[in-house]
């Protein structure tokens, strides 16, 4: 039998084509997928801290979300502004992957895994990028870790109005005795019910509102405690990429026996750019400017967007 032998240059040729042949072919796969994701989008949407959008079957959404919250300041129960001796930096990573299981649409899963670091300084005035590194200086306590996992659910109850959606997640905690997951806030079982809808005003102007039920529930540290933030964001299209956003927001938090514990009003500015329907990034800065026995929180805010 007469063996056939290839040449290098033979060989490059080949192997180049059929890079390119499988490119050609994952393109337009790709370009079928968001064809028809498109079809099925209802409206544009903002994702600044949650994402509203329901997937169709077989189609994934991730979302890594990075905030920075830093505070060296406090309101009393006189709701007088006051400074405090330290800082104290947070910087909560989380990773939700939501999927479409439902032939409808209206049925969503989803996994959350949070990742936090935090740090408390001695100087009041210190950066809060120091939650980022590894100096020492100035240093009171500093922990990390990977800290609970959730499990979600997105539906839509109504079939009539997909501009309305609920979620909920159950959060476990990976550890609820570790001093780490402890000073880092993540160290309940807690279940959280999320009330989200969009309303078109015109053909540029949308609103976004979110209402949060969420219930810490008591363990060995900390009686069971319910936490109601309602944030309204306010959002202009000013073409079919670009989406700056402005937020309002009030959060109350009460004990088990619903006695008032704290209350903080918030405002923000963000900005969301849209390369495809299915990839978006959005950044949003946000400032506790009032409240009643709470901390006067900052927050910067950079969220990534993909559907696969």
């Amino acid at each position: 039998m007469r063996m056939i032998t290839l040449r290098p240059n033979s060989v490059l040729i080949l192997v180049t084509l059929v890079v390119i042949l499988t490119s050609n072919t994952l393109y337009a796969q790709m370009q079928s997928r968001r064809e028809v994701y498109d079809s099925l989008l209802v409206g544009d949407r903002i994702t600044p801290a949650v994402s509203s959008v329901m997937m169709p079957k077989s189609y994934t959404e991730v979302i890594l979300s990075n905030i920075l919250l830093t505070t060296n300041s406090y309101f009393t129960v006189d709701r007088v502004l006051l400074d405090i001796s330290q800082r104290y930096s947070y910087l909560f990573n989380t990773l939700q992957v939501t999927h479409g299981i439902s032939s409808s649409g209206r049925f969503n899963v989803g996994l959350d895994l949070s990742y936090r670091t935090g740090r408390q300084d001695i100087d009041p005035e210190s950066s809060p990028l120091k939650v980022i590194g590894n100096s020492d200086e100035g240093l009171i306590q500093y922990e990390r870790a990977l800290t609970s996992v959730g499990i979600r659910a997105r539906y839509i109850p109504f079939g009539g109005n997909a501009n309305f959606v609920i979620q909920n997640t159950f959060t476990i905690p990976f550890s609820t005795s570790s001093s780490d997951n402890i000073f880092l806030g993540d160290n309940r079982y807690a279940f959280n019910t999320q009330l989200l809808y969009n309303h078109l005003l015109g053909r540029k102007v949308f609103l976004f509102g979110q209402l949060d039920v969420l219930v810490r529930f008591k363990n060995d540290y900390a009686n069971t405690e319910i936490t109601s933030p309602v944030n309204v964001y306010a959002s202009y299209l000013l073409n079919k990429h670009l989406f700056p956003f402005a937020l309002i927001g009030m959060s109350n938090n009460w004990d088990r026996d619903f006695d008032h514990m704290s209350q903080s009003f918030t405002y923000g500015v963000g900005l969301q750019y849209q390369f495809t329907s299915m990839f978006t990034i959005n950044t949003f800065y946000n400032d506790i400017f009032a409240g009643e026995n709470s901390n006067r929180w900052k927050g910067f805010n950079l969220g990534i967007r993909a559907v696969l």
